[in-house]
This record gives structure tokens, sequence and C-alpha cells, in this order.
């Protein structure tokens, strides 16, 4: 039984050091990255004047409205620091300390993640909170509430892992990582729903929708300001977590395979 209990206490001691190291590194990512350009660019500055070019000249209901902006704004802020941070230390060589200190991949992972989590959440639920009190707000149940704040954390997270997975290829170029997320993330936007409602899209459109996962955060924000959803909304939140464990597994082995080749002399 001591041996049971020493072993418990090692984990617990273990696990509060963990969250503390990811709670430091998230801490210097946020105060580093959230003030340069390609954070702020694509970030901010995009998603915004997509989203006018969008609503500008076209009478949109309220919710679609509500549903396509909060969700462009959640998905571009989410993978707007994780791709950076990785070939931006690679070259200024702060990485090489990380890895000295020492600190695990998952920690350094971990501390990316949620600095870019937290990045998404404070920009989406402000402007979303805003959004809701100018437009829908006397029509959102409680429970609409609870749903509206869980898919958009989860969004966030899963987004900022999809931005660590797209900065796994070693270079020390951020412009290179930009080139590859653009490419990623242009093509997810626009098959997932949000310029045009799932309802009216063709089959062939319908399954190319369920490739993107913006596609079930869009049906969710539009179930939570009461347009009838296209999936039922447990199917929604679950494929989310699906996304967000298999990303994440996969942005694991990608980085354990090429972080040695970071710090190769080029």
């Amino acid at each position: 039984m001591p041996e049971r209990q020493k072993s418990g206490s090692s984990r617990i001691v273990r696990f509060r050091s963990d969250i503390l190291k990811i709670a430091v590194l998230c801490k210097k990512n946020f105060d580093l990255y959230i003030k340069q350009g390609p954070v702020v660019i694509f970030g901010i500055l995009f998603p915004v004047f997509l989203m006018l070019s969008w609503v500008i000249g076209r009478n949109l209901p309220p919710t679609q409205l509500y549903a396509g902006v909060v969700s462009m704004t959640s998905f571009f802020t989410a993978t707007a620091i994780s791709p950076v941070v990785l070939p931006w230390e690679t070259r200024e060589k702060t990485l090489e300390r990380q890895v000295a200190s020492p600190l695990t991949l998952s920690q350094i992972l971990g501390g990316i993640i949620s600095a870019s989590c937290l990045y998404s959440v404070i920009i989406t639920f402000t402007i979303s909170l805003i959004f809701i009190g100018v437009l829908v707000l006397p029509i959102m149940p409680s429970t609409n509430f609870l749903v509206m704040f869980s898919v958009l954390f989860l969004m966030a997270l899963l987004g900022s892992i999809l931005g660590v997975l797209i900065s796994a290829p070693p270079t020390d170029l951020v412009a290179n990582i930009n080139i590859i997320a653009n490419l990623v993330k242009f093509p997810l936007l626009f098959i997932s729903g949000v310029f045009i409602p799932l309802s009216t899209l063709t089959p062939t459109g319908v399954i190319l929708a369920l490739c993107s996962p913006v596609t079930y955060l869009v049906d969710s924000l539009g179930w939570c300001v009461g347009t009838p959803s296209y999936f039922p909304i447990g199917l929604d939140i679950g494929i989310l977590l699906i996304w967000i464990v298999g990303l994440y597994a996969l942005t694991y082995v990608a980085h354990k395979k090429t972080m040695v080749r970071r710090f190769a002399p080029k």
C-alpha cells in the first residue's frame, strides 16, 4: 500500500510539473507572438476583410451571418499563432534551449497549442457575445450558450493543433509555413458550408463539406441560434472531438520525426 501511495503521489507531482511548464510556455508564446506581423495579418486582418467581402451587399439572415462570421473568426484566430512558433524559434535558436532545459516534446507542443487556443478563445468569445447581444440574444436558451462556448473552445483547440501540425516541416522560414497553412486553411473553409448553407449544397458538396472540421462548427453555431442543424448536435461535437484526438496524435508523431532535423547544420 505505501508503494502504491508513493507511486500515485509521484504521478501527481509529475502532472503538476507538466502543467506548470506548459503554463509558463503558454504565457511566453502568447506574450511574444500575439503582436507579430504574421499573427496580426492572418489572425485578424485577413478574416476581417474576408468577412466584409462576404457580408457587404448581401441580405443574409442574422443567424447565417452569425454562424459564418464567428466560424471564420474562430478558425483563423486558432490557426494564427501555432504555425509560426516553431519555425521562428528554430531561426532564433531558442528552441534548442527549450529542448536542453529539458522540456519534453509534449510540453513544448502543449505550450504552443494552449497559447494559440487562448488567443482564439479571447477574440472569438468576445466577438460572439457582442454579435449575439445585437442580433439573437433574446431567442437563445441558456443550454444553447453552453453548447456555443463548448464548440468554440473545441474549434480553438482543434485549429491550434492543426496549426502546429502544419509547422512540422523543419524549416526556420515562417513564410514557408504560412504558404502551407494557407493551402490547407482556405480549402477547408470554402468547402465547409460557411458561404453556402449545407441544406442547399449538392450531394457532392455535402461529401466535401464532411471533410472539413469547420462544417461541424458552422452547423453547431447555427443550431445554437435556432437554425435547424444538418447533423445531430451530439454528432457535431463528437466529430470535433475525434478531429482533435486524431490531429494531436498525427502532430506528435510528425514532430517527433522532424524535431531533431531542426538542429541539423544548414
